[in-house]
């Protein structure tokens, strides 16, 4: 559905007046009621905010099921996303990448679309992960599952969404990766002032141009690597594990926040893919191993606690579990008709841990290692354009940026001593 337009402010996932917000809201839902005699009933939906993201503005709208044309409906909330990081993302592709990833039994719910945001379902008593929940390892392997699903089930439709995400030669995947990484660099480059002059200078302590350094260095670095590694076979695989990094669609930001968890059965459903698309399978991994230490709730305000960083035993197992889930999904593939059908339950065939799924567990990780040290370049810039366009006010972006540089540096010395 499109619905009419719906134009309200999204600063760093803060709204500049929430009660007004709110109103707005609601007066929405009723001006697309249609002019039905539902239409007074529309006005009595109650709306509250979603705390917890950094980039859009979230609310929660409820009441649907009070309205006496909706009583039959399955929801009574919907989540209301209003979209920030303005210039950073395609808005257009996003939306029709997330359509398409809930067509697949990927992503929750999509409902429509308006300017500058949409409707998705609620997920009723699930909610997001919070830092003690990735103690527990039977968590930690659920997540390995879900991953490995979206990576294999996942095809990005044929046409334009293809055309974005994968390139427009068939036989293979493209990865926007070190395209992103660069463009980003030069965004960050390209500011001279920020939002106040204290935010100026301490984005010029940042030292960018030692991390321009970095980022050529890592990227023809990879880029050697890859054209050593290609064996003349150009198409990417989708699953199991090669000499040199499988491309599949990623997440790409499976922090905490974006992972969420139901209460009574410990499902785990991965939402916000605004930041996905093909890449390589390591990179994702590597970046949910990173966010283990957060740093992006506006509690936690850009410091991250890399105590929390999972040890090489967990890292172990969660690969062995992915490879595992992949197997396993390869061998199921020919006898799925609809991948909706498949949810790991009665279907799910049994893949012993052996020499084999270790090895290639441990090739795996190697990638991530070498991915760890990319996506903290990747999320230190993304903070540096935040930092530019929406001010650290809200969020300490420029402290987040810092943060994830440091660590580069801090993960790079551990690398080299190895």
């Amino acid at each position: 559905l499109v619905y009419s337009s719906l134009l309200l402010r999204s600063n760093g996932g803060q709204v500049d007046d929430e009660v007004e917000h709110k109103k707005k809201l609601v007066e929405f839902f009723d001006a697309n009621s249609g002019g039905t005699q539902e239409s007074s009933a529309m006005s009595q939906l109650s709306c509250t905010k979603v705390t917890g993201g950094i980039t859009n503005a979230l609310f929660r709208v409820s009441g649907f099921q009070s309205i006496t044309s909706l009583t039959a409906a399955d929801f009574d909330s919907v989540l209301v996303r209003i979209f920030g990081a303005e210039g950073m993302i395609d808005r257009d592709i996003e939306t029709s990448t997330y359509a398409a990833l809930c067509n697949a039994d990927i992503a929750y719910k999509y409902m429509g679309r308006f300017s500058n945001g949409r409707i998705e379902g609620w997920l009723d008593g699930y909610h997001p992960l919070q830092n003690q929940d990735l103690t527990d390892e039977a968590t930690s392997l659920k997540i390995a599952k879900e991953m490995a699903r979206l990576h294999c089930l996942f095809d990005v439709p044929e046409g334009e969404l293809r055309d974005h995400h994968c390139g427009k030669e068939l036989d293979v995947i493209s990865v926007g990766l070190w395209d992103q990484l660069s463009s980003w660099m030069e965004q960050a480059k390209g500011y001279s002032e920020f939002k106040t002059a204290k935010d100026t200078e301490r984005a010029r302590a940042l030292q960018l141009d030692k991390i321009e350094v970095e980022v050529q260095t890592i990227i023809q670095s990879f880029a050697a690597t890859e054209e050593e590694n290609d064996s003349g076979d150009s198409t990417a695989s989708i699953c199991g594990s090669s000499s040199k990094p499988n491309v599949v669609f990623c997440h790409n930001d499976l922090l905490l926040g974006n992972i969420m968890k139901n209460k009574t059965t410990g499902h785990i459903q991965l939402i916000d893919f605004e930041y996905g698309g093909s890449n390589y399978a390591a990179f994702d991994m590597a970046n949910h191993f990173n966010e283990y230490a957060g740093g992006t709730t506006t509690k936690e305000n850009g410091v991250p606690d890399y105590t929390r960083f999972p040890n090489a035993e967990r890292q172990t197992k969660f690969c062995v579990e992915y490879v595992k889930m992949t197997k396993r999904l390869e061998s199921m593939k020919s006898d799925i008709t609809d991948q909706a059908d498949y949810n790991g339950g009665q279907k799910e065939m049994v893949i012993e841990e052996d020499e084999g799924i270790m090895n290639e567990a441990i090739q795996l990780l190697s990638h991530v290692q070498k991915f760890i040290l990319v996506n903290h370049l990747y999320w230190g810039l993304w903070a540096v354009n935040q930092a530019a366009e929406e001010g650290c006010e809200e969020f300490d972006y420029l402290t987040y940026a810092s943060n994830r540089f440091n660590e580069y540096y801090v993960k790079k010395s551990e690398w080299e001593e190895k």
